[in-house]
C-alpha cells in the first residue's frame, strides 16, 4: 500500500512532458470517473484497477471529498489482485485430470489430449476465481500543477509502468519519470546539459569501471558519493537555491554494489553514526553507492529519506511532524501541510544535486576527486 499519510513514505516523482490544455483542468473530475475503479469481487478476472478517491478507495464516485486541495489535485489507483496459491490449483488440477481419466476409462480410452488438458485447466481455474476474493492494494497520487509534477507512491517497476499507462489513457499526457538525467535537465541549461552529454565516467579509484552504464546512472552513482565524501568532511557547508544553510548526514545506510551477475557484490552498512569503514572498503574495491540514506536539517526542519541511485525514487521518507488541525480548521491543512514539506525536501535534493551537477562541469571536479579518493582510502 502506498500511502501520503504514513509516517514514512516511498514514492516516484514524474514531470508532465506533453502542453496541458487548459480545458483538462475543469474535466479532470469527469475523467477520473471514466477511468474509476471496477470491482470485480463477482467477476472472475484476475486483476482490477482504476482510480478512487484520495480519502476512500472504496469511493468511485468521489462522495467524500472532491480531487482538488489547493493547489493539488489528488486521488489514488487501486489494484485488486486475485492470488491463488500455486498449490491449491495444483491439486485441484490433479483431481480433475484424475476423474477425467477414470471416466475415460469407462469409455475405453486411454488418453486426454493436449486440448482437453487445457480445458480442464482454465475450468479449474475459473472455478477457484469465484471462490477467492481480489486483495485489494492502493497507491496515492498527487498531482501538482505548479511544478508540473505527479507523484505516485510506489517505487515498484510494475506499478509504475501501470501507472503512466493508465495515466496517459486517462488524460491523454505523457508522463517522464524524474530520474538523475532528466532532472539534471531541469536544473541545468542547454549549454551545460551540452557538457553533461560529454562528460565520461569519473574513475575514483583504480578499480573503478562504468562499462556499459547509463549516463544516468552513473549521475545518480556519483552524486551519492560525492553527497558522501562532502557529508563527512563538511556536513554543514550546504546552501539552498535561497543561499540558506543547511546541513546533510548520510549515517544511516549505505549500500554499495560491484560486479554483474552471479559476480554482484553488495556491502551494505547501517546504523546510527556508524563510520561506514566497510562501505568505504567497498569504493576502494570498484564498488558503486547504489542507495544511500540521506538526513537533511534546515531551521529546526528534519527530513530523511533513502535515494536510490540509478531512479532517484525515493523510499522511507521521514516528514517533521504536523500537528492535528483544530475542529475548526480546513480538514485539508493537515494533509496540505505534509506536502508542503514534502515540496521543501525536495528543494533541498534538488539544492545539492545542482551544486553537485555545476561542480562536475567545472575545472574544479579533478581536484575534488582527488579528495573523494584520498577520503576513501582514509583508515
Amino acid at each position: 500500500m502506498g500511502s501520503i499519510y504514513s509516517a514514512s513514505i516511498s514514492f516516484t516523482r514524474f514531470r508532465v512532458i506533453d502542453p496541458i490544455p487548459s480545458e483538462l483542468w475543469t474535466q479532470i473530475p469527469d475523467k477520473l470517473r471514466q477511468f474509476a475503479f471496477r470491482d470485480i469481487d463477482d467477476l472472475p478476472e484476475l486483476q482490477g484497477y482504476g482510480w478512487t478517491c484520495f480519502e476512500d478507495m472504496l469511493d468511485s464516485e468521489w462522495r467524500t471529498a472532491p480531487p482538488q486541495k489547493g493547489n493539488y489535485l489528488t486521488f489514488s489507483l487501486r489494484l485488486d489482485t486475485r492470488r491463488i496459491p500455486p498449490a491449491i490449483i495444483k491439486k485441484q488440477l490433479t483431481l480433475a485430470l484424475k476423474a477425467e481419466k477414470e471416466k475415460m476409462q469407462e469409455q475405453g480410452k486411454k488418453f486426454i489430449s493436449r486440448e482437453r488438458k487445457k480445458d480442464l485447466k482454465e475450468q479449474v481455474l475459473l472455478r477457484l476465481r469465484q471462490r477467492f476474493l481480489p486483495v485489494p492494494a492502493e497507491f496515492h497520487v498527487v498531482w501538482e500543477p505548479d511544478r508540473n509534477e505527479v507523484w505516485f507512491a510506489s517505487t515498484q517497476g510494475k506499478m509504475i509502468d501501470l501507472f503512466m499507462e493508465l495515466f496517459i489513457t486517462s488524460f491523454g499526457l505523457h508522463l517522464e519519470q524524474i530520474e538523475p538525467y532528466s532532472l539534471a535537465e531541469g536544473l541545468l541549461d542547454d549549454v551545460e546539459m551540452g557538457k553533461l552529454d560529454r562528460c565520461e565516467a569519473t574513475q575514483f579509484t583504480m578499480a573503478s569501471g562504468n562499462e556499459g552504464q547509463m549516463l544516468s546512472s552513473v549521475l545518480g552513482e556519483e552524486f551519492l558519493t560525492w553527497l558522501w565524501f562532502q557529508s563527512d568532511v563538511a556536513p554543514g557547508a550546504f546552501v539552498d537555491k535561497d543561499g540558506q544553510p543547511f546541513s546533510v548526514s548520510m549515517e544511516q545506510r549505505i549500500v554499495v554494489q560491484g560486479g554483474q551477475g552471479e559476480a554482484k557484490e553488495t556491502a551494505s552498512v547501517a546504523g546510527t553514526l556508524s563510520p561506514l569503514t566497510e562501505a568505504r572498503f567497498g569504493l576502494g574495491k570498484g564498488k558503486k553507492v547504489t542507495r544511500a540514506t540521506i538526513r537533511l536539517e534546515k531551521d529546526g526542519l528534519a527530513f530523511q529519506f533513502t535515494l536510490s541511485a540509478d531512479d532517484f525514487t525515493l523510499g522511507s521518507m521521514k516528514l517533521p511532524k504536523v500537528e492535528k488541525p483544530e475542529e475548526d480548521d480546513d480538514p485539508d491543512a493537515m494533509l496540505l501541510e505534509r506536502f508542503y514539506l514534502m515540496e521543501v525536501c525536495l528543494g533541498l535534493l534538488e539544492s545539492l544535486y545542482a551544486t553537485f551537477l555545476r561542480l562536475r562541469l567545472s575545472a574544479d571536479w579533478s581536484e575534488t576527486v582527488q579528495e573523494i579518493t584520498a577520503w576513501i582510502g582514509r583508515e
